[in-house]
């Protein structure tokens, strides 16, 4: 009874501490599932936003990388309208002088006007009184003219024939120079000729000779076996004759190799037959080859025939023709090529003493010509005056006559010349007021567009440097993005979804196994206290 009644007071602060423990850990469970839940609510929200973020980021440093090209481009931009601007304001400058000077003419071509209107009312009146005395001195002066005026004419003539008599003869004597030193290479040149003539002569025979071989081997000489000559033999089995013929004995070669073809192994030895094939292939090709040097020896059967000095008869065009023609030419040329060069040399002393003579005759004709010069002066002269005081007598009448209708006319002309001054004077000074005016804009501008090229390389360089920022921004919210994603994996696992598949399902067992202890422990207790 009293065992029982201790007991039972032993055993119930035990109780009510595990009930308080038990109570403990299950409010501290929920805490940690609220609390757990909110933060990985939270950990998802923050990856997103980091995201975002990110995301943007990477947006302003392309817009920023944009930014900063076209700043470099206005920079570039704002230093040519800089340029631009101060070119224009010297041209502006220079126009301003010009414009001023341009004033300064206008106003002097005034003054002018109005002088040169007086004088020619005064010009006007002098013309009318000069005229009536002129009249008078032209009639006597026309008689003395007309002998003068004969005497000057045939003396121009014979200047003129004489000055084209000394230019031609120096021009004969001056293009004679290069003919005498030609004459001299010419000379040289037909030695060497006769001398490489000799030389090519023996060469040109042998190669005629041996090309009239050639022919006489395809065409002329027999075969001892059987009488018939090369040409014979393969114009029959050649079909048609030419370098692009068939021969009929090769394709009988080519035919009795394959008609052999079954017996390659056995009777025939391997290969054998390919050989048979390649000898038909070589004796075409030969028959084809002297075809074609035959013919090319023959020529033309449609140009007329020749006889070459061995007797060989062949058509034009061919080589045996060539050869021939060239070997009897270079033979005849090495006949007369001695007398070439001999005629040459003879020509050299010509042309020596044919330049002698065009020099002297050059010399004649200068000396004719200074002598006609003198003469041509004194005529004309002598005719100048006549013809001054003719000519210039009736001349003088007439353009007195003239000048007075002229004077009247200048003294008309000036007064509008004086009008049109006073305006051209009155837009000169509107002008050079604009210019004043324009001189100030330019110089504005040229402030304008330096203020602009020193903002726009401002802006290129702050452009720069955000385009820097951008990239460091890009990078801090890329690894913001990566923690917050880690973040979201790690608080994701301590979820009640996820806690089962996660090591920290351990943070809830660990409690649990602590609960279950005094509760087996208290159990153990009550089962003992029941035995007794």
């Amino acid at each position: 009874m009293t065992s029982s009644t201790s007991g039972r007071s032993t055993n119930r602060p035990h109780t009510i501490l595990t009930g308080l423990l038990a109570l403990f850990l299950v409010l501290l469970l929920t805490f940690f599932v609220l609390f757990t839940n909110q933060v990985s609510n939270g950990a998802a929200q923050l990856s997103e936003g980091a995201e975002r973020a990110s995301a943007g980021a990477g947006d302003l440093k392309d817009g920023a990388a944009a930014a900063k090209e076209g700043a470099d481009k206005v920079a570039a931009g704002s230093a040519k309208l800089d340029d631009g601007a101060d070119t224009l304001a010297k041209g502006i400058g220079t126009a301003k002088t010009g414009a001023t000077s341009l004033n300064e003419g206008a106003a002097t071509l005034n003054d002018g006007a109005a002088a040169a209107s007086e004088g020619a009312n005064k010009l006007a009146t002098g013309a009318t009184n000069a005229y009536t005395g002129a009249s008078t001195l032209a009639n006597g002066a026309y008689a003395a003219s007309e002998g003068a005026n004969k005497l000057a004419t045939g003396a121009t003539t014979a200047r003129e024939g004489s000055e084209q008599l000394a230019a031609g003869a120096s021009e004969l004597h001056t293009k004679m120079e290069p003919l005498v030193g030609g004459s001299k290479e010419l000379a040289a040149g037909a030695d060497a000729a006769v001398e490489g003539i000799g030389q090519l002569t023996p060469g040109s025979q042998e190669l005629s000779k041996g090309v009239s071989d050639v022919y006489a081997a395809i065409n002329l000489l027999p075969d001892p076996k059987d009488g018939l000559t090369a040409y014979t033999k393969i114009s029959a089995d050649l079909t048609p004759y030419s370098r692009s013929g068939n021969s009929a004995g090769a394709a009988e070669l080519r035919q009795a190799a394959l008609d052999l073809k079954p017996l390659e192994g056995t009777f025939i030895p391997p290969g054998k037959l390919d050989k048979l094939v390649d000898a038909a292939d070589k004796l075409e090709g030969l028959e084809r080859l002297v075809a074609g040097i035959d013919i090319g020896l023959k020529g033309d059967p449609r140009l007329p025939k020749h006889e070459t000095k061995f007797g060989t008869v062949v058509h034009q065009g061919g080589l045996v023709y060539g050869a021939d023609a060239v070997s009897g030419g270079l033979g005849e040329l090495n006949t007369k090529a001695p007398a070439l060069a001999a005629g040459a040399h003879t020509a050299v002393a010509g042309v020596e003493q044919l330049y002698a003579g065009a020099g002297q005759v050059s010399a004649g004709a200068q000396n004719l010509n200074q002598g006609l010069v003198t003469l041509e002066s004194g005529a004309y002269s002598l005719s100048e005056g006549n013809a001054k005081l003719a000519n210039g007598a009736g001349t003088l009448t007439t353009g007195l006559g003239t000048l007075e209708a002229g004077a009247y006319s200048l003294s008309e002309g000036n007064a509008k010349l004086a009008d049109g001054s006073g305006r051209l004077l009155s837009g000169s000074d509107s002008l050079n007021e604009g210019m004043l005016k324009l001189d100030d804009g330019a110089k504005t501008l040229k402030d304008g567009t330096t203020t602009l090229k020193t903002g726009a390389a401002d802006l290129a360089e702050g452009n720069g440097k955000l385009a820097d920022g951008t990239v460091t921004l890009a990078d801090g919210n890329g690894e913001i993005s990566a923690g917050a994603g880690t973040m979201l994996e790690r608080t994701s696992a301590m979820t009640p979804g996820e806690i089962l598949t996660s090591p920290a399902i351990l943070a809830v067992l660990i409690p649990v196994v602590l609960l279950l202890i005094p509760l087996a422990l208290l159990i153990s207790a009550r089962s003992r206290r029941s035995q007794h």
